[in-house]
């Protein structure tokens, strides 16, 4: 059986799950408005589909700004506010590298340099290079990266230090070898080799990259993996999006087969139809645990669904683009603080000790906001879903209100009212160099592509 037809066949077999309580919102605000919507353009119609009002032209306004003000507005705040701050001593010029922990300032807190922040630095500076202009400051950034990263770092066989001090000298008290106790590390710098790839064009590269990639499916599959030998969907999404993206541009049908397996397994499997949730993680022939089977980590599960979107555009499958959308919707809606906005970190369907069944808003991260809106825009852009708008500019006023910082680095994550709050045993000098550039870089191609394309969705895997 092909792929494909493959992961056709299980979405029409039975990965349908809960459907939102809310599904009818869009025919109800397609009644309020008499079918039709003001978007700048002129008085347009929209259609409900399967529940879902759409636009039949898109808005040219989002969030108040026409599309051009917005995209130039994430280039004001990722070139002109977020990178200078890394220049200020997060990027480590003289010996290259990320540090993890910095003073509002600029200046470095920890000289400890953990593996996945390398793997992310890479991408995010060799996304940019080839996004964004070619410009050599930000090739020469992950150039330095991934020469510290794969010298200081990398211990053979497809596995890393977990973490190095400044120098690439092992520190104490720092965590061993072999990506610590799971595969995100190693996953993280294949990620990055695979977009520094594109940009140096060394197939040594790309090569260690797919072993690493392999190693890691391999160590995830032993029946002792992290001494219980849980699966968990954030290792699934690590492999579609690592793969989604080496995919695009270089076959490999053993990797095919590999992206297909955790596509799969995190439509029918982590997806708790019961409960219309997404576990985080399961037995190891990826039954229910008992103890997790009620709960959820929202952010991993929006993120997963925006990843899960980008493979179906890559593969073209309508189908599987429109159920991840479907619940990835769900999935906002379920876990939004309708009192002072703002998403929570966590959600039980029942409750546990002292804590209400639903959502926990006690943290709210920054870094699943940046997820939802990536997800949002990829639905609008490809789909035209009214929704999608509705819930991009509210996630995104809500994130500029509470997460926006004089320094250009976003704080980690506030309380229920929008006040700083400590994320649990992170500390609070860390500084996310990941998301925010992430979501932006992406928000803004897509901008590129709605402004070009003059109200006409972005055909379906383009």
């Amino acid at each position: 059986m092909k792929r494909r037809d493959f992961l056709r066949g299980a979405v029409a077999g039975g990965v349908v799950g809960a459907v939102s309580s809310s599904g009818k919102a869009g025919l109800q605000v397609a009644k309020r408005r008499g079918n039709s919507v003001g978007n700048g353009r002129g008085i347009v119609s929209f259609r409900a589909i399967n529940g879902a009002a759409r636009y039949s032209v898109l808005p040219d306004k989002l969030g108040g700004m026409s599309l051009e003000r917005l995209r130039e507005d994430y280039r004001e705040r990722l070139f002109n506010r977020y990178l200078p701050f890394w220049d200020k001593g997060g990027y480590d010029k003289q010996y290259g590298g990320f540090m993890c922990e910095l003073k509002d300032d600029g200046s470095i807190q920890s000289d400890e340099k953990d593996i996945w922040y390398q793997g992310r630095g890479v991408w995010v500076y060799s996304f940019l290079y080839n996004n964004f202009g070619k410009d050599e400051r930000w090739l020469e950034v992950a150039r330095k990266t991934r020469d510290f990263m794969v010298k200081h770092m990398y211990c053979g066989d497809g596995m890393w230090v977990q973490s190095v001090g400044r120098d690439g000298k092992k520190m104490e008290g720092m965590t061993g070898q072999g990506s610590g106790d799971d595969i995100y590390g190693a996953m993280f710098a294949s990620a990055g080799l695979v977009e520094y790839y594109r940009a140096a064009g060394n197939e040594e590269d790309l090569e260690l990259a797919k072993t690493c990639i392999l190693k890691s499916a391999e160590r995830y599959d032993e029946p002792n993996y992290r001494k219980n030998g849980y699966r968990v969907q954030g290792h699934s999404f690590m492999m579609v999006w690592t793969l989604t993206q080496l995919l695009s541009y270089r076959p490999d049908e053993r990797l095919e087969r590999l992206v297909g397996e955790h596509v799969y397994n995190i439509m029918n499997k982590f997806w708790n139809r019961r409960y219309g949730i997404s576990n985080e993680e399961l037995q190891h022939d990826y039954s229910r645990l008992p103890s997790a089977e009620t709960s959820m980590v929202p952010g991993h599960s929006v993120e997963t669904l925006w990843m899960v979107m980008f493979e179906a555009l890559r593969i073209k499958d309508r189908r599987l683009f429109n159920e991840a959308k479907k619940r990835f919707r769900r999935l906002i809606e379920m876990n939004w603080d309708y009192v002072f906005e703002g998403f929570g970190d966590a959600f039980d369907v029942f409750g546990a000790s002292g804590i209400p069944a639903g959502s926990n808003f006690e943290v709210k991260s920054m870094w699943p906001l940046c997820e939802i809106m990536v997800g949002c825009m990829t639905v609008l852009e490809y789909s035209g879903d009214v929704w999608a708008k509705e819930w991009y500019e509210r996630v995104r006023a809500f994130t500029l209100r509470t997460m926006t910082t004089d320094y250009g680095v976003w704080r980690q994550a506030v309380d229920r009212e929008g006040k700083d709050k400590k994320r649990p045993t992170i500390s609070i000098y860390r500084k996310g160099n990941f998301h925010q550039p992430r979501y932006m870089m992406l928000d803004m191609l897509s901008l590129g592509r709605m402004i070009n394309n003059k109200g006409k969705l972005t055909p379906f895997g383009t």
